[in-house]
């Protein structure tokens, strides 16, 4: 494991690094992507940043309030940014609502910023992958196949790995495969894609929750990829023209930022 990285004289956690790394490419995917969806990539950029900073510092201030009596005996603890420190449904919300509302203020289609950040989301998931496999937050299960890598002491699968060679091929299929013209089946492909990856690639994970005998992540995936399957399926028997699947217009100039 690598719990920390060396940059010259100081030594980084690995995985705050990697998320910011992350975060930064699946910004910049979204935004190319996004001129295929006829969106400039500014108003894309402006998206995802609001609503990241929304989602960031409410998560904060929701964690504070819950252990105010904490943070008032040892104020410096404000400063921490651990993960920990962060409450994830509050943010999530905040991050929706203020990126729903600058879509309504700037009148942008929402199913094609969707699409976009569908994309970058699986360009960003590629390196929290890969973070998950240095930092030890996603371990394989032990096993003695040739590709199996000393963890913990003990030969497991690198599962993480194998998540993020998933997201890999699938970001590069959809990105030769979709040309932008039908955001909505972009979307589904990517939900379709991804729970397609986990339900394989979560049979790997080493002590998972578990339903009966079953792992509870593999049984979401599947129920996912059904219902999007059949979403699919709804979609091409009733395909007449929406605004949705119109081509999209040629995109403004824009820079990126």
């Amino acid at each position: 494991m690598f719990p920390s990285l060396p940059f010259g004289p100081l030594s980084l956690p690995t995985g705050p690094v990697v998320t910011l790394i992350a975060v930064m490419l699946g910004l910049e995917t979204a935004g190319r992507y996004g001129r295929r969806l006829g969106l400039a990539a500014d108003d894309v950029w402006n998206t995802g940043m609001l609503a990241l900073l929304a989602g960031l510092i409410v998560a904060r201030l929701w964690n504070v309030i819950q252990f105010l009596d904490i943070y008032l005996a040892e104020p410096g603890l404000l400063l921490s940014l651990r993960p920990s420190g962060f409450v994830l449904l509050p943010g999530v919300v905040a991050a929706v609502v203020v990126a729903y509302a600058y879509l309504l203020r700037k009148a942008l289609d929402p199913v094609r910023i969707a699409a976009a950040f569908a994309m970058g989301a699986l360009a960003a998931g590629i390196l929290l992958s890969i973070g998950a496999f240095l930092t030890g937050s996603t371990v394989g299960m032990p096993g003695n196949a040739p590709w199996a890598l000393p963890y913990f002491g003990e030969l497991r699968y690198p599962v993480a790995l194998y998540q993020a060679a998933g997201v890999a091929t699938l970001l590069t299929i959809l990105w030769v495969t979709q040309d932008g013209h039908r955001p909505g089946r972009t979307l589904l492909l990517v939900a379709l894609g991804y729970s397609l990856v986990r339900l394989f690639t979560d049979g790997f994970v080493d002590r998972v929750p578990l339903i009966g005998e079953f792992r509870a992540s593999q049984i979401v995936a599947l129920i996912a990829a059904l219902g999007v399957t059949l979403l699919l399926a709804r979609g091409e028997k009733s395909k007449p023209a929406t605004i949705t699947d119109s081509p999209p217009s040629a995109p403004p100039e824009a820079t990126l930022g």
